[in-house]
């Protein structure tokens, strides 16, 4: 027996975003975006939580980040790895996990960025702080997320009202685009 009720849960996400691939050429725009916001420079030390196929990570080394992409499912991991390749850069670490229990050491980041996927993770006091537990004190913490009244956050929420209630219940992604809700997470 595992110690993380969610342990299924996550398995089972694991297992569904194997075929996000094709669809990061939607993201793929906000990423430029999101690596701009948060300020990324040369020679900082970049965590992408979620990373997914890497279009955040590649974008954060080209800005001349020390680049760290982390995910929780594999297969998105390999595409990242050879969109890397591909673009010519060998020097982004890849690391596959959960973002409810990150792998580094405290104040190990200078930037830590998540575009869309820690808004997936069940419980999101957690996901929030480990993220920012491994982040530096005067760092910098970026990520995209969608209104709950917008397109995206209204389709999170009609298909949430077609599915059998999962158990344990997780937090609603769509909550991440709330200000009230996201000041209140981060303290």
């Amino acid at each position: 027996m595992t110690s993380d009720p969610f342990q299924a849960y996550k398995e089972t996400q694991r297992d569904n975003w194997k075929s996000f691939a094709p669809l990061a050429m939607t993201t793929t725009p906000s990423a430029a975006k999101l690596v701009h916001f948060a300020g990324v420079r040369p020679n900082q030390r970049v965590l992408d939580v979620g990373c997914g196929t890497g279009v955040v990570a590649i974008t954060a080394r080209r800005a001349g980040g020390i680049v760290t992409g982390f995910d929780l499912t594999p297969e998105l991991l390999a595409v990242a790895k050879e969109s890397a390749a591909i673009a010519e850069l060998d020097d982004i670490t890849w690391k596959e996990g959960d973002v409810e229990n990150l792998p580094f050491r405290d104040a190990e980041f200078d930037v830590v960025l998540s575009q869309f996927a820690h808004i997936f993770a069940p419980r999101p006091e957690v996901a929030i702080q480990e993220m920012l537990r491994v982040l530096k004190a005067g760092g910098r913490i970026a990520f995209h997320t969608w209104p709950p009244e917008l397109f995206i956050g209204r389709m999170f929420a009609l298909t949430a009202s077609y599915l059998p209630p999962p158990d344990p219940k997780p937090a609603p992604p769509h909550q991440w685009g709330d200000p009230n809700i996201v000041l209140q997470r981060l303290g």
